[in-house]
Order: structure tokens, then C-alpha cells, then sequence
């Protein structure tokens, strides 16, 4: 009897998928992440020196509002990682730490 390993993550993988959402969607409602992020919270929170942030933050596609300092909307942050997932991948430890 031979164990089908592709089978058996083809199971597994939606499951651990759904617990990891989980874990983030219950970070999210305890406010672990903040609803609108500061520069030192976005560099924490990505693993990233001053210079890196600055740089993000310097980017024209990158969500930031500056009416009331500098403050990152944590919602808009992970839609623009998402779409910029190699940029992400390059410059931070944030895939790594997760």
C-alpha cells in the first residue's frame, strides 16, 4: 500500500489555509494591527528600517494619508501588498516573519 502525499496535501491545504485566516482575521479584531498604521508601527509591522519606509512611502501607488501626519490605512496596506507582492518579497522580512 503506497501513501499519496499529493493527496493528502491537496486535503490539508485549503484546511491550513482557513486556520491561518482565521488567526489573522482574530489579530484584525483585536486591534494586534491597528486601523490606521504610523510610520513606526508600518516598520514594525514589515520588519523594515526608516529608509526602507521612507522609500514605500514615497511611492505613488502606495496608500498613505498625510492630512493628519502620516498614517497608513492598515485595510489598503495588505490590498496593496497583495498586489505588490514581489516589491514586498525584495524589500522587507515581512513574508518571512509571517
Amino acid at each position: 500500500m503506497e501513501f499519496d502525499y499529493e493527496k493528502l496535501a491537496d486535503v490539508l491545504a485549503p484546511k491550513l489555509i482557513d486556520g491561518l485566516q482565521e488567526i489573522v482575521d482574530r489579530q484584525l479584531e483585536n486591534q494586534e494591527i491597528p486601523y490606521m498604521l504610523t510610520i513606526d508601527q508600518l516598520m514594525k509591522f514589515l520588519h523594515i528600517k526608516r529608509w526602507k519606509a521612507s522609500e514605500l512611502l514615497g511611492r505613488s501607488d502606495f496608500p498613505v494619508l498625510r492630512e493628519a501626519g502620516v498614517l497608513i490605512p492598515r485595510e489598503e496596506l495588505f490590498e496593496w501588498i497583495d498586489r505588490n507582492l514581489d516589491w514586498v518579497k525584495e524589500n522587507t522580512s515581512y513574508i518571512k516573519a509571517v
